[in-house]
């Protein structure tokens, strides 16, 4: 009985290589066709397009980061205390 659920194991992980093996097979086989096909088209001329899905747009940076940051705008004084009191800032 265990030979048999060994051999029955084998037999299923076997088949399944086998499929997964024709699947790989048959998609680098579309594939290498589809670059045969681009490949002749760019030697007789043509520019291929890209497909919609492929292209994106580059993010835009917001404008406003470089007015808005703190370190970079000076805020008015509140006192009137003279600048060389307050430890040389």
């Amino acid at each position: 009985m265990l030979a048999a659920t060994i051999t029955l194991l084998f037999s299923a992980v076997a088949i399944a290589t086998a499929i997964t093996l024709v699947d790989c097979w048959l998609r680098a086989r579309s594939a290498y066709s589809s670059l045969k096909r681009q490949n002749d088209l760019v030697k007789a001329g043509f520019v291929p397009q890209v497909e919609a899905r492929i292209v994106r747009l580059r993010p835009t940076a917001p404008r406003a980061l470089a007015t808005t940051r703190p370190f970079a705008r000076r805020l008015p004084r509140q006192s009137d205390v003279p600048l060389h009191a307050l430890g040389g800032v």
